[in-house]
């Protein structure tokens, strides 16, 4: 009996051998492996198939009695399951990286100076652009101009940096013209540039082909001196739209990944009680009435849960594209009509906009200042914005008239008619980590005016922004109104008016920068190791130390005024370790404001140490 036993095992064996090359793959149970034909179980033999093989990697041996099958774990192909699947998809690494395959899964090995999942980030100059474009809408990107050692952004300079924007077939290599567009024309731009505020810039641009450019793969590049990086760019010519209904429910209520959602309702709603979620890379153009002040309107009663990635961020843009994204005055509007209207929240939920870039939005009635909200905040809804891009929009970028939290961080605000409204009493905001830059500007008019970079309100709200930059703004670049609020590590230069204004309430001020701003801060302060270079420094100075005043002088006896440069030809009656002398900064010229060798400030602190904005 053994010697049969040895030969049908045999059989077996040789069957199996024969039957290598056909697939077996994860579970799929109906390419089972065939037994002998004389194959008959003997009662000194199992009656299970399965014990005549061995699944590799994981794999497990299922049979219905005669046909065992290796269902495989994903990953896995084969007869046995022994082979890896190459999970590498086509174009998976950017910037010249390469695939490597694991076990259902993939990552890239990318060059020298290059990181990120997909090497898409270069290690000096970040990029964040959508994957995919429309031929003929615009396409908004940021870029970052980072250390490569700490992969910190290099804040240096005002903001006469200048870099350029490039479009070229993936295939060919050719170039593709392309028009950038211009917001306002208070700063200009040369023709395919990008502007950095410190380093930070963005630019929106279209191909001039529009719907006539080929779809396929391109390439977008930034290069500022001597940085530069590329993303990979698909171009969609035609796309088919998933049109939404004016109330979303069902599957309306989940948008993308990789999708192209149109709103064409007047008004589209999330219903209480429902959550609207966006995944990476999904397109949103909005359709418009063409009417001032009476844009389309995203109601969110509900939640909105808006998670993009920084290689596939979400858009939101008009169907009227580059037209929607200038700043117009028709009479005494300062909508456009071509822009659509924005987001504004309802109830007590809370929502999140997470690697979104919104464009050409802001067409709607005013309400408060002088610029209709876009994302508006009403109720206690609370928002949390992250490495988001809000630009090229007429309106106010947010508007909180409900006592809600906002949170905001890494976030870029740029060529607006407002930054953002925080009016209520009660609201709790954190910014911190993010550029507000070129706001309330426009065309020259006395509309332009009153274009505040952040509006921070409310006697019982919790407000700090800190470790921002607001510059280059049309009126304020801090209004506030009876709250007590904190700035911390900020650098404010460039506003038309006043760097702080203050009604009634107060501001503790830490570490921060304040200069060519029309004065410094109207109201009382606490200020804390800072730097005022603007006239009329600080109206009530409540306490004012370590810090520098130059060259506005200032009177030691106006407040708890210690170790502390007052000012050219100051008071130094009162307090106790105050100058009058030349700070000696850096290179003002370049907006260096950091200490030279030899200034008296540098030992002139409460401790020994070095005095004003470090």
């Amino acid at each position: 009996m053994s010697s049969l036993f040895s030969s049908r095992r045999g059989r077996i064996a040789l069957w199996l051998a024969l039957s290598i090359g056909t697939s077996c793959t994860s579970g799929d149970s109906g390419s089972g492996m065939q037994l002998p034909p004389d194959y008959t179980p003997t009662e000194d033999q199992t009656k299970n198939p399965c014990d005549y093989i061995a699944c590799q990697n994981g794999g497990a041996c299922s049979s219905d009695g005669t046909n065992p099958v290796c269902d495989c774990l994903p990953g896995f192909s084969g007869q046995l399951c022994e082979q890896n699947v190459n999970d590498c998809p086509t174009d998976a690494c950017e910037n010249g990286g390469v695939c490597v395959d694991g076990i259902n899964s993939y990552s890239c090995s990318c060059p020298a100076g290059i990181t990120g999942e997909r090497c898409e980030i270069d290690r000096d100059l970040r990029l964040t652009v959508p994957r995919r474009m429309i031929s003929d809408k615009p396409v908004t990107l940021r870029a970052e101009m980072l250390d490569p050692a700490s992969g910190q952004i290099v804040t240096d300079g005002c903001f006469d940096t200048l870099g350029t924007v490039t479009v070229r077939r993936a295939d060919s290599g050719t170039n593709v013209p392309v028009t950038v567009t211009v917001f306002d024309d208070h700063v200009p731009v040369p023709e395919d540039s990008i502007r950095f505020y410190h380093g930070v810039g963005s630019v929106s641009l279209t191909l001039d082909g529009g719907a006539a450019v080929p779809a396929g793969e391109y390439l977008i590049t930034v290069t500022v001196g001597e940085r530069t990086a590329t993303r990979r760019l698909t171009v969609e010519s035609s796309p088919t739209w998933r049109v939404m209904p004016a109330t979303l429910t069902g599957g309306d209520l989940t948008w993308g990944p990789n999708e192209n959602i149109r709103l064409s309702a007047h008004q589209t709603t999330v219903p209480a009680g429902s959550t609207l979620t966006i995944h990476p890379g999904t397109n949103v153009m909005i359709d418009t009435t063409g009417k001032l002040e009476d844009g389309t309107l995203l109601v969110v009663n509900g939640k909105l849960s808006a998670s993009g990635t920084i290689e596939r961020p979400i858009h939101f843009f008009s169907e009227r594209g580059a037209a929607a994204m200038t700043h117009t005055i028709s009479g005494s509007s300062l909508s456009n009509p071509n822009s659509w209207r924005g987001i504004f929240f309802y109830g007590s939920d809370s929502s999140n906009l997470d690697w979104v870039i919104l464009t050409g939005a802001g067409n709607g009635p005013i309400a408060g200042h002088p610029r209709p909200p876009i994302l508006n905040l009403n109720n206690s809804h609370s928002l949390t914005i992250q490495d988001s891009i809000f630009v090229d929009a007429t309106g106010m970028v947010i508007q909180s008239p409900g006592v809600g939290a906002s949170t905001i961080r890494r976030s870029l605000v740029s060529r607006v008619g407002i930054g953002a409204e925080f009016l209520s009493s009660g609201n709790t905001v954190l910014i911190e980590d993010s550029w507000w830059t070129s706001i309330g500007r426009g065309p020259t008019s006395p509309l332009r005016y009153d274009g505040d970079g952040i509006h921070v309100d409310g006697a019982n709200s919790k407000q700090t922004i800190r470790r921002c930059f607001v510059v280059d703004i049309g009126d304020d670049a801090i209004d506030h109104s009876n709250s007590t609020f904190t700035i911390e590590d900020t650098v404010i230069h460039d506003a038309g008016d006043k760097a702080i204004s203050m009604t009634n309430g107060s501001a503790t001020i830490r570490n921060t920068l304040i200069y060519k701003t029309g004065s410094g801060v109207r109201g009382s302060a606490k200020v804390y190791n800072s730097t005022i270079l603007s006239p009329s420094p600080i109206a009530n100075p409540l306490v004012l130390a370590d810090s520098i005043v130059w060259p506005s002088s200032m009177s030691s006896c106006d407040g708890d005024i210690h170790h502390s440069i007052l000012g050219s030809g100051s008071d130094l009656s009162c307090g106790v370790g105050n100058l009058s002398s030349n700070p000696m900064f850096v290179d003002p010229t370049t907006c260096n404001y950091r200490l030279a060798v030899g200034s008296p400030a540098l030992t002139a602190g409460s401790n020994g140490g070095p005095i004003g904005w470090k």
